[in-house]
């Protein structure tokens, strides 16, 4: 019997997306850039050259898509690494968020 992949195990549907993110760390240093690769109620996953440490936590800001219709505003929220894999040495890494609160 095959086990179910972790994309199976996850109890919330992700929705495919391809929108930019600011990244601001808690500590109020540089901010960070990437993109939203997808999105769910209870997390989502980025692109980015930032590396962060296990389990810490940041804001995240996911811009809207340029056209469609709906709000403008980013999305704005807390989350915290579950994981971090590199994707290109050195220069992109592909980070797993959950969202910890979601900022007004």
């Amino acid at each position: 019997m095959a086990l179910p992949s972790s994309r199976e195990q996850r109890s919330a549907l992700r929705v495919p997306m391809n929108c930019k993110v600011k990244i601001r760390t808690l500590d109020f240093g540089p901010p960070y850039y990437g993109e939203c690769i997808d999105l769910s109620v209870t997390g989502m996953t980025i692109r980015t050259s930032f590396v962060p440490r296990p389990d810490e936590e940041f804001e995240i800001f996911v811009m809207p898509p340029m056209s469609g219709v709906g709000p403008r505003d980013p999305l704005s929220a807390r989350v915290r690494v579950v994981r971090c894999h590199e994707v290109e040495r050195g220069k992109l890494y592909e980070l797993g968020l959950f969202i910890v609160q979601i900022l007004a």
